[in-house]
């Protein structure tokens, strides 16, 4: 049993939410356009400094948690290329839908970013609940 069409670009859906939040996050963070735009979208603009010191005071907070994307990336990557040994691909990917669906959930519970939330959240859940039977069955009969 493999992943249907539909799952796969579920799961690459998500990896390039992680690719494209890296970029944002670790390389083009101090760009004031990217700043702006995710200090709004997570409801987290700055109360007494100006947008710059705030981008600037949290840059290295971004470009660590650029490179926790990036891991999530490699790892999804690495699932789906494991599926040669199901178990190993899934559980992978099952990781990296489970981290979308955690980040999303924490995400729609801290900010107002809820359709940014619903984006990063539901593919990944609908990927891991067509994905999760596929990995069961991969653990209990060794194909």
């Amino acid at each position: 049993m493999y992943l249907t069409r539909f799952t796969r670009a579920l799961v690459v859906f998500v990896i390039f939410d992680f690719f494209m939040f890296f970029i944002l996050e670790a390389i083009f963070w101090m760009q004031p356009f990217v700043h702006n735009l995710l200090l709004d979208w997570f409801n987290n603009p700055p109360a007494s400094l100006g947008y710059e010191m705030h981008a600037l005071v949290l840059k290295k907070l971004f470009i660590n948690q650029g490179f926790y994307n990036l891991f999530f990336v490699i790892g999804g990557i690495a699932g789906l290329y494991q599926q040669k040994i199901k178990s190993v691909g899934y559980a992978l990917i099952l990781l990296v839908c489970f981290a979308a669906v955690g980040a999303g959930l924490v995400l729609a519970v801290t900010s107002n970013a809820y359709l940014l939330a619903c984006l990063q959240a539901i593919p990944a859940a609908i990927a891991f609940l067509n994905i999760y039977p596929l990995f069961k069955h991969s653990t209990l009969h060794k194909d």
